[in-house]
């Protein structure tokens, strides 16, 4: 298993091997933004290398928190139907939410009957998790969450379009795993790669000038948005890097979308989410494309 190190205060950026199958075999895939991505020649996993500083990271995560605006009606109805998502497999017990923001989702939760408590590194959004939706919030990382000795086993442990942003995604899946009870779940969503990479292609085939939108940072394709998304993951990816960690996959399936200011994508959305949730029945539930993608797990027996 990985070894989890808290972030320090780096100022070199570092070559790293493949995120889920440690291969150190990779061409480069596109660059932008002062970053590189490259492909994994053994399992195809794209991602940032060399992978950006903490203190980069840290520098851009505190100007992103300067203008967070979630909590649109197009996130609620996300939160209630991951919740709804979660139930299926667990009905009662203690939610824990990685990168929890202020809180939203650990609401839709409560509202159940579950009992709730959020890691979330932004300062903000923390205390407005704590003053004003009254959840219990741990205001750091979720490396730095994993070294502090009070800790307590979850029932569901939750990461909504998170585990993309971190440069250890195994050492972190390795870490919650000791954290999870034996009954218990993990629920993760991720952008898929796939369609981003195809919308990509498609505009450079009509000869765009920046077919993956990397000039365009407030309306990226999602798939490859760095330094925010660090790998890019689609549906057997993020399964593989799970069962990796010592967790047996229950679920793959298209994850419920969030709409926001974005009239085009809001347009486009539903149309794409409903387009692929009737290829995923006809196909049996085999076939699993589309904006992004949740996966739920369990401790592997």
């Amino acid at each position: 298993m990985a070894t989890l190190a808290v972030p320090g205060a780096d100022t070199i950026r570092s070559s790293v091997n493949c995120r889920v199958c440690d291969s150190v075999r990779f061409t480069a895939y596109l660059e932008g933004r002062g970053y590189r991505l490259v492909e994994c020649l053994d399992c195809g996993l794209r991602y940032i290398n060399p992978q950006p500083t903490d203190l980069e990271l840290r520098a851009f995560y505190a100007d992103f928190d300067s203008h967070s605006t979630w909590r649109g009606d197009g996130e609620e109805r996300f939160d209630r139907a991951m919740r709804d998502i979660v139930v299926r497999f667990r009905k009662s017990g203690f939610v824990l939410d990685i990168g929890s923001s202020r809180g939203n989702f650990l609401l839709a939760m409560r509202n159940v009957g579950f009992s709730v408590c959020g890691v979330e590194p932004s300062p903000k959004n923390s205390e407005f998790a704590r003053s004003v939706n009254g959840v219990e919030t741990y205001t750091g990382s979720i490396e730095e969450f994993l070294l502090t000795p009070s800790r307590r086993n979850f029932d569901v442990m939750t990461m909504l379009n998170v585990i993309e942003h971190l440069k250890e995604p195994k050492a972190v899946l390795c870490g919650l795993h000791s954290l999870l009870s034996d009954q218990g779940i993990i629920v993760l969503v991720v952008p898929d790669a796939r369609l981003h990479a195809f919308v990509g292609r498609m505009r450079r085939g009509l000869g765009l000038s920046d077919p993956f939108l990397m000039k365009n940072e407030q309306r990226p394709l999602v798939g490859f948005d760095p330094p925010a998304h660090i790998c890019s993951f689609e549906p057997r990816l993020i399964t593989r890097l799970v069962e990796g960690c010592g967790f047996q996959k229950v679920l793959v399936r298209n994850a419920p979308i969030i709409l926001t200011k974005d009239t085009w994508k809001n347009l486009l959305k539903p149309v794409l989410f409903t387009s692929a949730q009737m290829l995923y029945y006809l196909s049996l539930r085999k076939i699993v494309v589309g904006y992004s993608t949740v996966l739920v797990a369990r401790k592997a027996s």
